[in-house]
């Protein structure tokens, strides 16, 4: 397994902006990066393990070390755009750049990026108030070799030769910190292009797992929530996630 180094997943970035942590293990890096002040625009931390790996709604995150990617990235961010969801589109277009070539990571409302209908990253979100300036710490988690997995668990590693770690880190860091430097005005129409689910019938389920919506996907707004055309109305979906029959 090619271990990362500093100079390859930051090459032709402004490191000046940038606080850097490389690690062997953690726990984990969104609990790490929390942790730390953030001194500069950014605060970047990388594992090669993570022993207690976090998912959104507090779900564990399968983090072993065997040639996977974990990482958080801090930052304050002055855009109004949904991060869950932006997140999402900059990875799956990092996979393109980097592999020059359409790799089809679609996207799973709110923030999965599947392939083959095989989760292969998951992103967690997390805020933070410090001397009255609100902090982003957007963990990123992708699939390239699991030991063991449920059935609807996805890797990439047999696209390693197109998609090395190092270059899809990269690729990632510089579309994350353009975005945050230069915003990006067609998101919606680019997120829209991706989802997997445009036009389809799902499952729309709350954050506490007690209310459930069945409906076709029309899409999202501008502040990334979902438009689910129920039997009767449509329906505005501001949280939680999505089930699509035959997928997960």
């Amino acid at each position: 397994m090619h271990k990362l180094t500093q100079n390859e997943v930051l090459k032709g970035l402004n490191i000046q902006k940038i606080d850097f942590y490389l690690l062997d293990s953690i726990d984990s890096t969104n609990t790490f990066a929390k942790e730390k002040p953030l001194n500069k625009d950014y605060l970047i931390v990388i594992s090669e393990e993570q022993t207690a790996g976090r998912g959104r709604q507090g779900k564990d995150w399968y983090s072993p070390d065997a040639g996977n990617i974990y990482m958080s990235v801090k930052f304050r961010n002055q855009n109004s755009d949904p991060l869950s969801l932006i997140m999402g589109l900059l990875i799956s277009e990092a996979m393109d750049a980097v592999s020059n070539q359409k790799i089809n990571a679609g996207l799973k409302w709110p923030n999965d990026l599947l392939i083959n209908n095989k989760k292969i990253c998951g992103i967690l979100i997390e805020s933070q108030i410090n001397a009255d300036q609100l902090e982003y710490t957007v963990g990123i988690g992708i699939n390239y070799s699991l030991p063991k997995k449920e059935s609807w668990w996805g890797e990439i590693g047999e696209l390693a030769d197109i998609l090395p770690r190092e270059k899809l880190i990269n690729g990632i860091l510089h579309r994350i910190t353009d975005y945050l430097e230069n915003g990006y005005k067609n998101w919606k129409d680019e997120w829209e292009r991706r989802c997997i689910h445009m036009g389809m019938e799902l499952v729309a389920v709350s954050n506490n797992q007690n209310d459930t919506k069945v409906g076709i996907c029309n899409g999202i707004n501008e502040e990334g929530k979902m438009f689910l055309q129920t039997e009767n109305e449509l329906k505005l979906i501001s949280s939680g996630e999505c089930s699509i029959k035959g997928v997960y």
